[in-house]
């Protein structure tokens, strides 16, 4: 039997710094104040397999604290964080990742970020950002 969360340690940290709780449940319309959409749409997104969730009983759908921050970050990076266990190679890494990456300091991210230079941020929430691992990536084969 398999005891590893279904989700990454990535996922965790951006929870924690979003205050958000992992395997918090949230309701269809929950759900929908949590993504900024329609209630109608969560249920799509539920029915295309767009976005994971449990199926309580028959007529009862919630969707765990993972599941919603895995489908906005996949959102946001434009494919899937995690997905059948696996992760995905495009995810969003936060600074101090980038630091260690790109072997620079905030702040000279910063200034080249504002020079259009380096890849622009992602905003995750009120004090959070992160950015693209592909676009670093690939701003670092362009060096």
């Amino acid at each position: 039997m398999d005891t590893r969360p279904p989700f990454t340690d990535d996922l965790k940290n951006i929870a924690d710094d979003m205050g958000i709780a992992l395997y918090q449940r949230f309701s269809v319309n929950e759900a929908s104040l949590f993504l900024h959409c329609p209630t109608k749409d969560v249920q799509a997104l539920q029915q295309q397999g767009e976005i994971e969730h449990i199926q309580v009983t028959d007529d009862l759908v919630e969707f765990f604290g993972y599941q919603m921050l895995n489908y906005l970050l996949g959102t946001v990076s434009g494919r899937n964080t995690y997905q059948s266990g696996k992760t995905m190679p495009d995810r969003i890494i936060r600074s101090k990742e980038v630091q260690e990456i790109t072997g620079l300091s905030r702040t000279t991210l910063w200034r080249l970020e504002r020079k259009g230079e380096f890849p622009a941020r992602v905003t995750l929430g009120v004090g959070s950002v992160g950015w693209k691992l592909s676009e670093v990536e690939n701003w670092l084969k362009r060096l």
